[in-house]
C-alpha cells in the first residue's frame, strides 16, 4: 500500500537584490583583480610611491598592466595619483587604508599557515 505524497510547500523566493549586494562578493569584485593587493601592500607596508618602485618590486607585472591597475585603484578611490612638477606619486586615499586591514588578514594567515613553506 502507498503511503499519501506529502504536500511540498513551494520554496519562498530570495530576492535577487540581497544577492548581489553581498558585501564580500563586491569587495572581491573590486579588489580581487590581479595585482591590485599586492599594490596596496608596496603603497602601504613598503611606502613605495613611484611607478618604476612599484614596478620593480612586482616581477612579472609589465608596465601596461601596472598602468591599468593603478587607474582602476583610482577610479575606485583607493588610490590618488599626486604631480608635483615633473614627479609623480601614488598614495593611498582613506578607503585605501581601509583595505589594509585586509591586508593584515592575508599577513596573519600567511604567517600562520605558510610562513614554514618558505624555507622549503
Amino acid at each position: 500500500m502507498a503511503l499519501p505524497k506529502k504536500k511540498e510547500r513551494p520554496r519562498p523566493i530570495v530576492p535577487m537584490l540581497a544577492y548581489q549586494a553581498d558585501p564580500i562578493r563586491e569587495s572581491v569584485r573590486r579588489l580581487g583583480s590581479k595585482w591590485t593587493l599586492l599594490l596596496l601592500r608596496d603603497l602601504s607596508f613598503l611606502h613605495l610611491a613611484h611607478f618604476g618602485e612599484l614596478l620593480r618590486n612586482n616581477p612579472g607585472l609589465s608596465p601596461r598592466v601596472l598602468s591599468r591597475r593603478l587607474r582602476e585603484m583610482q577610479a575606485e578611490g583607493l588610490i590618488e595619483r599626486v604631480e608635483d612638477g615633473a614627479e609623480v606619486r601614488y598614495r593611498l586615499t582613506s578607503r585605501g587604508e581601509d583595505a589594509v586591514f585586509i591586508l593584515l588578514a592575508f599577513l596573519r594567515y600567511g604567517m600562520k599557515h605558510h610562513a614554514s613553506k618558505r624555507g622549503r
